[in-house]
């Protein structure tokens, strides 16, 4: 069930993105047994992508997971000349193994040929790396490699990756860096996951059957990605979407699941790519729901990097998308945010 699944190219029609849009957020839900079966949609609640429609449940199952520690964003990944960790990073995940295997993923830096890549384990209290349990130079400039199975990984305490580049450069210099490691998950949560995961669970259909059932694969991987996305296991999650976006044709709502997940784990750049890339596929579509939604998410990223001009474009054309959408409360929300930040704005000028 944690295997990522292969998908074929797929398209739908633009005048069921709605209906889609709606069905991924409640097929999620109902995952999560944490709505009632909805006659139909409210505006409000359509406008939001589907797993973040669900956010008040991170963190739920064992008691260090309490309170959804990770739920604001953080700010890392902006240094191009550092090679900072893509994956695992700020996520749980499940003990590695050849069976579902783990990539270690980090930024391929300009005139670096190889990397010595290190896993840590850190202090109790987790104010620094305490030993390095495992330590391997790559071989060639290669940006990725497999996840040793035979370090001793234990719930309950933290770890990190540390990438090094043949020049001395590390990953430890990255803004995000005292977020970006990961622990393992919990006996007890287990459980609960692979609960989730069946209440989705369809046999992946062969390449060769209809377009319908295609698109049934494509929201069943969102699905499931967005299961992983709320238990804060995005490294699982970015596994699957991944092979979403692989392929050439691919839709806006795979690249903002990918924003989304990216900027929860830290990863500001990568972020504001996947929604660019989602955003100009919803003006493509003429889909204002969708470039609503983006523009927004695109604006919180870039309030983030405190660069409020871009914050402020953003949120002007999310108003706007609302608008032809006669959503009045979002462009009332909306408008709020715009005479804040445009104040903020002027004072400092």
């Amino acid at each position: 069930m944690f295997q990522c699944l292969s998908l074929s190219q797929s398209s739908w029609p633009k005048r069921f993105k709605f209906q889609r849009r709606w069905r991924l957020m409640l097929a999620v839900a109902v995952g999560l047994g944490i709505v009632a079966p909805i006659v139909r949609p409210p505006a409000a609640e359509a406008a939001c992508f589907f797993w973040q429609a669900c956010a008040r449940r991170r963190g739920q199952a064992s008691n260090t997971r309490a309170g959804g520690k990770r739920s604001g964003r953080i700010v890392g990944g902006n240094d191009a000349s550092v090679p900072y960790v893509i994956s695992p990073r700020n996520a749980w995940i499940r003990n590695p193994n050849p069976s579902q295997p783990y990539t270690i993923r980090w930024n391929p830096v300009a005139d670096a040929h190889r990397y010595t890549v290190r896993i840590w384990r850190w202090t109790f209290e987790r104010d620094r790396p305490e030993t390095a349990l495992w330590e391997t130079i790559t071989v060639d400039d290669a940006n990725e490699l497999p996840f040793p199975v035979l370090v001793p990984l234990d719930p309950g305490n933290y770890y990190s990756i540390e990438v090094v580049t043949d020049t001395g450069v590390s990953s430890d210099l990255d803004e995000g860096y005292y977020e970006s490691g990961f622990q393992l998950l919990f006996d007890e949560d287990y459980e609960d996951l692979r609960f989730q995961l069946d209440q989705l669970a369809i046999d992946s259909p062969d390449a060769a059957l209809p377009l319908a059932a295609q698109q049934d694969v494509e929201d069943l991987a969102l699905a499931q990605a967005g299961v992983f996305f709320l238990k804060e296991m995005y490294t699982d999650a970015l596994d699957l979407l991944q092979v979403l976006a692989d392929r050439e044709i691919a839709s806006d709502l795979v690249y903002t699941a990918l924003g989304d997940t990216y900027s929860q784990s830290g990863l500001n750049q990568l972020a504001i790519e996947s929604y660019g890339q989602a955003l100009a596929l919803a003006v493509q579509n003429t889909d204002s729901l969708s470039e609503a939604i983006i523009c927004v998410s695109l604006a919180d990223v870039y309030a983030t990097l405190g660069l409020f001009e871009k914050t402020l474009q953003h949120l002007r054309q999310a108003r706007e998308a609302y608008a032809q959408l006669d959503e009045s409360t979002e462009v009332s929300r909306l408008d709020r945010r715009i005479e804040v930040i445009s104040a903020r704005l002027v004072r400092q000028r």
